[in-house]
């Protein structure tokens, strides 16, 4: 296959720039003929990846973390030009949430070695049409999670505060500060026609399974099962969420009588006052949202999802 790696050098607090090299020389050969494009700011990816695909690459690695997986397919997926390479990941990142749904190797070396390798899984690809930073309309794609309300709120704090930790730490951190201001939205909508009228103090669709570093809010997500899994928690106070965070962080949360669930494939909904949205990590937006999905629209490279 021809392949590449758009490298995200920034990744993981700077890990991607300083463990990259060392991953390539451990290939021997096969390291010195992979070519690799660094990204030097936000959105490069997506014009590296767009690209890539007008190039004829067929296999392109993303390395970095969620963020820079979310601008690699959407710079595939809006180029027009050429076919629609298959996607590698080397998670190099803060969270790295969507590669817990795939089975990739324990070590980065492994990682890197299954981006590599030829077999491949279709996945779905969500599309969300919602309200850009200038107000205008938008559409972007995700491949794992998307919410608004305290989640989105929460990724902004923790945008804001950049603390230099690694994994949980601080998310949740950024989760219990937020939560002495947070506040349930005015939602309204449809999910798969049935209609949602409520205070929500916090939304999610899943096509895979968790956000905010190994947080399984969407647990039955499944990348190719051709719907997302909404939850939302309904008339919930912030004592109740707070209580909850330790179920929502082991998936054991649905079913409690304040937490709705449904499986979807198609979802619009509206929130007053107007929420941040974001996807994968990343805020992209605003409500209103409509969400649909393209089943089986991106192969990913890796032995197969984890059960």
């Amino acid at each position: 296959m021809k392949t590449l790696a758009i490298v995200n050098p920034a990744a993981g607090w700077g890990q991607a720039a300083r463990l990259w090299p060392g991953l390539l020389a451990a290939l021997g050969a096969g390291g010195r003929h992979l070519s690799s494009w660094y990204t030097e700011g936000p959105r490069q990816a997506e014009l590296l990846a767009a690209k890539a695909r007008r190039e004829g690459i067929e296999r392109l690695i993303a390395v970095g973390g969620d963020g820079t997986l979310l601008e690699v397919v959407n710079g595939l997926w809006w180029e027009s030009e050429g076919d629609l390479p298959s996607v590698g990941i080397v998670p190099i990142g803060t969270g790295c949430d969507y590669v817990r749904n795939f089975s990739l190797g324990a070590s980065l070396h492994e990682k890197l070695a299954t981006a590599l390798a030829e077999p491949s899984v279709a996945v779905d690809v969500g599309v969300c049409r919602l309200s850009g930073s200038d107000g205008g309309p938008l559409t972007r794609i995700f491949l794992n999670v998307l919410g608004f309300g305290f989640d989105a709120a929460v990724i902004d704090r923790y945008q804001r505060r950049r603390m230099k930790f690694r994994g949980r730490i601080p998310y949740l951190i950024a989760s219990l500060q937020e939560m002495a201001q947070a506040r349930s939205l005015s939602v309204k909508g449809m999910v798969d026609g049935e209609p949602v009228d409520a205070p929500v103090l916090i939304f999610a669709a899943g096509l895979g399974t968790s956000f905010g570093a190994g947080m399984r809010i969407t647990p039955d997500g499944i990348p190719g099962a051709g719907r997302f899994q909404a939850v939302w928690g309904e008339r919930l106070t912030r004592f109740e969420l707070l209580r909850l965070l330790p179920e929502i962080y082991a998936g054991r949360h649905i079913g409690h009588p304040k937490v709705r669930s449904r499986y979807a494939r198609r979802i619009e909904l509206t929130a007053e006052p107007a929420a941040g949205v974001e996807a994968e990590g990343e805020l992209i937006g605003t409500t209103p949202i409509q969400l649909a999905i393209h089943p089986h629209g991106l192969r990913i490279a890796c032995a197969g999802f984890k059960t």
